[in-house]
């Protein structure tokens, strides 16, 4: 119990001792519509430094914070999330479902006291600045110099501007949005990518960016940064700008796994992993079309992903996997550090 109440009073986004180790197991998740499920128990026995929500960590779609609270209180005692308080450090960002409304952004009128509720549920201190920044972006930085992991959490919910759709008779299997390429349509907005162009300035040899959203799937009618296809193109070239090293991407909220990779016009192959859902199998059992899937298996059943670094090696190994509730892994990808430059 003591190590319980000592984790809990130093939440994960407060600077630790923990921050000088290297990390070399993380694990993801997304989409989590119980705090009971046999997948929640094969993660908490995975290897694991960090944890990682990615997002749609509670469902509830409510302008009602009580019922926010609610949801946030029960998936707080959970033997889940006391399970990784016990033996990781944790992170989070949120999707729409805990934003508080289906595909919404900046035009939610209870962002801000979603917000409150996130943190409360995190547990930010009271006088954290984090607390006062317009969204729930943030980072961190592990381990010494030359085995420092970036952990980049991005809100692609605070500032978006609204989905551009078309009329549902004409929308895809996937829904009905369709790029944006209007100049002042934003994901981050304005304040996020000044501190994202700092952020990715610090010195790090691998860097995670967490992505609710899918960043680098050239997805169809669903929601991802294929609708924002200059906030796309900005990413890339601000990585190249800022000649950020080892590049990692995650994201959740498609209920589904896949790797997609962007290779054109880009300094380095941009991998990003989807891992979702943790309690949920895709009811279609099938993906959208993914012109930018680079590994051809997907998988629709609860999963969550895991990243390994083997930071011994000469040029440090990166495995990156979707494992299943029986601990199976379904999809792999290895490459090298030295891959990401």
């Amino acid at each position: 119990m003591r190590r319980l109440i000592f984790a809990f009073l130093l939440p994960a986004i407060i600077t630790t001792a923990a921050d000088d180790k290297p990390l070399r197991h993380i694990v993801f998740g997304s989409c989590l519509d119980k705090v009971e499920h046999p997948m929640l128990d094969r993660a908490l026995a995975l290897p694991m430094d960090l944890f990682i929500y990615m997002g749609d960590n509670i469902y509830a779609d409510t302008r009602d914070m009580a019922v926010m609270r609610a949801k946030y209180s029960a998936l707080a005692g959970s033997r889940f999330h006391q399970g990784l308080l016990a033996r990781a450090l944790v992170l989070a960002t949120w999707d729409d479902h805990d934003y508080g409304v289906n595909d919404g952004g900046a035009d939610y009128p209870m962002r801000k006291e979603a917000q409150k509720e996130f943190h409360d549920w995190l547990g930010t201190p009271a006088g954290s600045p984090l607390r006062a920044r317009e969204g729930v972006y943030h980072s961190r930085v592990f381990g010494p110099a030359e085995k420092s992991t970036q952990v980049i959490l991005l809100d692609t919910r605070y500032h978006r501007t609204p989905l551009k759709r078309v009329p549902k008779e004409q929308a895809g299997i996937g829904g009905s949005a369709v790029p944006n390429d209007d100049p002042g349509a934003t994901l981050l907005g304005a304040e996020q990518w000044r501190w994202l162009e700092a952020e990715l300035g610090k010195p790090a040899r691998l860097r995670l960016v967490i992505s609710s959203i899918q960043f680098a799937a050239a997805a169809s009618g669903s929601e991802s940064w294929a609708n924002f296809p200059l906030e796309q193109r900005r990413m890339a070239d601000l990585i190249r700008a800022t000649r950020a090293q080892g590049v990692l991407f995650f994201s959740g909220d498609r209920h589904w796994c896949e790797l997609s990779t962007l290779t054109g016009n880009v300094p380095y192959p941009l991998h990003d992993l989807t891992a979702s859902s943790m309690t949920q199998a895709h009811p279609r059992g099938t993906p959208t079309p993914n012109a930018n899937r680079s590994l051809p298996a997907t998988f629709h059943q609860p999963n969550a992903g895991a990243l390994e670094v083997d930071w011994d090696a000469p040029d440090p190994l990166l495995t990156l996997r979707i494992v299943d509730q029986e601990g199976a892994t379904r999809l792999e990808k290895r490459l090298r550090l030295g891959e990401l430059r």
